[in-house]
């Protein structure tokens, strides 16, 4: 038996959307084929779905997976209408359609949060437009007091009949520092 072999599914749905992400410059979560020494299947964002990978995303068991989609959107605005889009189409599962629309909102409202920091880093990109989402959700703007009341509303939201309390925000500005972080190193590594 292989040591490929040996992995269970869901270390191999895991390495797959780490692999994924990768191609769309969200890198911080361990695992995937460099982790264990091999090359990646995904060479570039073209060989990648965006919305696919979204879904898959917002499916995922483990939270950091789905806080990911978070980070993808923080890093990629430009993706949002095709979360939105994908939510369109989960009429059927309103608890999936809920986190694609969530994960919107929080990284519009981060994006408030880090504008300053994000303009240095990926100046030009556009603005990710959540009005309509959040007014159909009842929260605030993300445009307001720098996001945090987006981020405590979505999040109740959120936890609104879960068994556990689980600290969405703190996950979101985790994976959005991961992002900065990464935009950081990128910046220092081409000025060396």
């Amino acid at each position: 038996m292989t040591k490929a072999d040996s992995r269970s599914e869901a270390d191999r749905r895991w390495d797959d959307l780490v692999d994924r992400l990768a191609v769309y410059d969200v890198r911080y979560l361990t695992g995937g084929s460099t982790w264990d020494g091999r090359a990646s299947p995904y060479h570039e964002q073209a060989g990648v779905p965006l919305q696919a990978l979204i879904l898959d995303l917002a499916r995922a068991p483990q939270a950091r997976l789905r806080d990911a989609l978070v980070a993808l959107l923080f890093r990629h605005p430009e993706a949002a209408p095709v979360a939105l889009d994908v939510a369109a189409n989960l009429v059927s599962d309103a608890r999936l359609r809920l986190i694609v629309r969530a994960s919107i909102l929080a990284a519009a409202a981060l994006r408030r949060h880090w504008s300053f920091v994000v303009g240095i880093y990926l100046p030009g990109q556009p603005v990710i437009a959540a009005d309509d989402v959040a007014g159909e959700l009842g929260v605030p703007s993300p445009d307001l007091d720098y996001g945090r009341p987006c981020l405590t509303s979505v999040a109740d939201l959120l936890r609104a009949g879960q068994p556990f309390p689980f600290a969405y925000e703190r996950g979101w500005h985790d994976v959005a520092e991961h992002v900065l972080e990464g935009l950081r190193t990128e910046a220092r590594e081409r000025t060396a």
